[in-house]
């Protein structure tokens, strides 16, 4: 089985995370995409995350009609911060191709994550670029990166899309109408569990 693992905080989950989701799968012929919600993570600002519990059913809710997806907690079950390397290990087996969705941002420090060269020996790694991202830096980090570690790097033709979590969660807390954005059923869920009113 080809499979890919797409970590995030899903914070909460939106449109855009689905359709990059559903592309990839298209383009890099996947069998499965996993979406994983993260339980925190290193590098970012955790202050304004929901609890994991939240974002795990939101991701479930969201994904329900889509068979190429699943969700998973394996990460939210692990004490500590989400570490990339360690989700690998949990999921590596002798009969699935392992993949890792990352977005240009996140692939220009790669080699910054914990125990990177274990993630680049074991995953392929696929980059959905963003608009304004520098072709030319990502060309050289992609360089740097097969000659240092021999990374095996397939480049979306798709960008990310322009929705964001960020954006969602202030609509929500500034009573704007975000449900072209999400799901109905995580709007629904956000809404019965008073999320993102601060």
């Amino acid at each position: 089985m080809r499979r890919a693992i797409y970590g995030g905080s899903f914070n909460p989950i939106h449109n855009d995370h689905i359709k990059l989701a559903l592309q990839f799968a298209e383009q890099f012929e996947l069998d499965r995409v996993t979406l994983i919600p993260t339980h925190y993570t290193p590098l970012k600002d955790n202050s304004h995350i929901a609890d994991g519990k939240h974002r795990y059913q939101m991701c479930l809710l969201a994904t329900e009609d889509e068979p190429l997806l699943e969700v998973s907690d394996i990460e939210l079950r692990r004490e500590g911060p989400s570490y990339t390397s360690d989700t690998i290990a949990q999921l590596m087996n002798d009969e699935d191709s392992l993949y890792l969705i990352v977005g240009a941002d996140m692939y220009m420090t790669l080699d910054k994550w914990h125990d990177c060269r274990f993630i680049f020996d074991h995953v392929t790694i696929l980059v959905a670029p963003r608009d304004e991202v520098d072709y030319d830096s990502l060309n050289e980090k992609y360089l740097f990166y097969r000659e240092h570690y021999d990374c095996r790097t397939l480049i979306a033709h798709q960008a990310i899309g322009e929705l964001s979590s960020t954006l969602i969660r202030e609509g929500i807390a500034s009573g704007a109408d975000v449900s072209g954005m999400i799901h109905p059923r995580v709007l629904e869920y956000i809404q019965q569990h008073d999320l993102y009113r601060e």
